[in-house]
């Protein structure tokens, strides 16, 4: 991509952020880092609109669902104001990608200083097949990525409720982690299909790798490596990220910036003193995150609903993505032989 369409494009995300207050600005200067890092690539027409795909679709998710969710959750903050994703969120949900990017970059960098024509060649096998497996990798990373944000934004506004994905018998209330609905499953796919479209427009295919039944197997790679990812984020959400519900709500609590929820503060110094006894906090004013399920009543109380507290959602997306990634690269590489 030219650097001047590259550059347009950048600063266009980063006025629309801005202007719809969708990232803070730390998250704004996250994604222009990111879509720089995506330019430099030879294959930065693909690799921007992947990320202009990712950005566009999942904030528009998030806006639309917004109304509905605060009748359905409860914020961490007690904010009600449209949430806006910092810079941890933005690289948790592209760094995996943009390693990718570099380390293909660094390794097609000697033919592009002497001047050859870089294309996506998996089928050519040898050097130019092997490392354009990496290519995949970036391509399914935003597949599930994408899946995941559409299945977790615009599944919660299903009408029926949500069921505990390891123990489907058990319905949870809307915004546990991993609790999955038909419509989250089918907005997720569509995530999908979206990322599998885009990267089929926009690779520069070489001409073994320009054939029909080429395009439609990468495409079908693509949208299962986007269900397989959602699938699994809401497998770790469910088993190692604390969901924390509102006692007397009834709700659960959605974190800030995909950050861990506090069971407790310093403005509940009843409750406070019963974690100081569980967790052994001993500097005063501390607050302390989900690490115990037996916490203790209270007006505003909160307890862990299910899960165990060792990630956090950006956490939760960070492993999630990378499985993709690498899941992408192996069966890249496994075309090739």
């Amino acid at each position: 991509m030219h650097w001047t369409l590259s550059t347009a494009l950048t600063a266009l995300l980063a006025y629309r952020a801005h202007s719809r207050k969708s990232l803070t600005f730390s998250g704004i200067l996250a994604a222009v880092v990111t879509a720089l890092v995506h330019a430099v690539h030879p294959f930065s027409t693909l690799n921007i609109c992947l990320l202009f795909g990712f950005y566009l679709t999942g904030t528009s998710a998030t806006k639309h669902k917004h109304a509905i969710k605060q009748s359905l959750t409860i914020s961490a903050t007690g904010s009600h104001t449209v949430t806006t994703r910092t810079h941890t969120q933005v690289f948790s949900n592209s760094i995996c990608a943009s390693v990718l990017i570099l380390i293909h970059y660094y390794l097609v960098k000697d033919d592009l200083n002497s001047g050859k024509d870089i294309t996506f060649s998996l089928l050519s096998g040898g050097k130019n097949g092997w490392r354009d497996a990496l290519v995949v990798g970036i391509m399914t990373q935003y597949a599930a990525v994408l899946s995941d944000t559409l299945s977790s934004e615009l599944g919660i506004l299903s009408r029926s409720p949500p069921r505990l994905i390891y123990n489907p018998l058990k319905v949870v209330p809307p915004g546990t982690n991993g609790g999955v609905t038909l419509a989250g499953f089918i907005a997720g796919t569509a995530g999908s299909i979206i990322i599998a479209i885009i990267s089929v427009l926009s690779v520069p295919f070489s001409p073994e790798n320009s054939n029909l039944q080429f395009k439609a197997t990468l495409g079908g790679v693509i949208v299962a490596a986007g269900i397989s990812g959602t699938i699994i984020d809401s497998l770790l959400g469910a088993t190692l990220q604390a969901s924390v519900i509102d006692v007397k709500a009834g709700k659960i609590v959605e974190s800030e910036g995909g950050e861990k929820v506090l069971v407790t503060s310093t403005k509940y110094p009843s409750i406070e003193g019963q974690m100081r006894k569980r967790v052994g906090v001993a500097s005063e004013g501390q607050d302390v995150t989900a690490k115990t399920k037996a916490v203790g009543g209270g007006e505003g109380s909160r307890k862990i609903f299910n899960g165990f507290d060792l990630l956090s959602n950006n956490g939760v997306n960070v492993v999630m993505a990378g499985i993709a990634a690498a899941g992408g690269v192996l069966w890249g590489y496994w075309f090739v032989q």
